[in-house]
């Protein structure tokens, strides 16, 4: 599992979902992620947000959620993006959307075994190889996006911990672009170190 600890592992909620199969549950996931895209109302949205706060919290407590507190903020920059533009509406509606598939897709992969995931995805991408498609690459992606999200959190962590202790004033948007260039960096190593293991082999 991903970023499970002991205590954590003993709550009902994770307990449920390490019982529901991986496959389901990121079926769960996809088929709801698509549907929220056709979803406007502010109200719907809302209640999207908050079954993902609630199986968040009750799958990794306040250390998932602190671990995506980084994406709230961002989420917070957009909103205020759109507002000025004129379309507040349509910055809240954006916001729930991303932040409700950020709590969902969090819930998940605290909850779900790496090396599952990986087999689910290779089942399912796996007609993909009747047209010479490699699966494997795909795979490895689609579970790397449900991985990163709570590893932002923490880069983000380290890089306010490490203003702070260099400045007393709060750090805010001042972390966007060094934040941005590590993540970009991260990946980039993650790339190299999968590569090298033969993650992206033929299969």
């Amino acid at each position: 599992m991903i970023g499970l600890s002991a205590a954590d592992a003993k709550r009902p909620v994770a307990r449920a979902m390490r019982a529901v199969p991986a496959g389901v549950k990121l079926l769960a996931l996809a088929a709801v992620s698509a549907g929220l895209f056709f979803v406007e109302r502010l109200d719907l949205l809302g209640g999207a947000l908050a079954i993902g706060l609630a199986l968040a919290w009750g799958t990794g407590g306040g250390a998932l959620l602190r671990a995506l507190r980084p994406i709230a903020f961002m989420l917070v920059f957009a909103f205020g993006a759109h507002a000025l533009l004129g379309d507040w509406r349509l910055g809240l509606a954006v916001c729930l959307r991303i932040g409700a598939l950020v709590l969902l897709a969090s819930a998940v992969s605290a909850s779900t075994e790496v090396s599952e995931m990986l087999a689910v995805l290779d089942r399912v991408l796996s007609p993909l190889r009747w047209v010479g498609i490699p699966t494997r690459p795909v795979g490895v992606a689609c579970m790397l996006t449900l991985r990163f999200a709570p590893m932002l959190g923490e880069r983000w962590r380290g890089l306010d911990a490490a203003w702070r202790a260099r400045s007393p004033r709060r750090a805010g948007w001042r972390l966007v672009v060094p934040f941005v260039v590590s993540a970009l960096d991260d990946a980039d190593g993650t790339a190299d170190a999968l590569a090298a293991r033969g993650a992206f082999t033929r299969k």
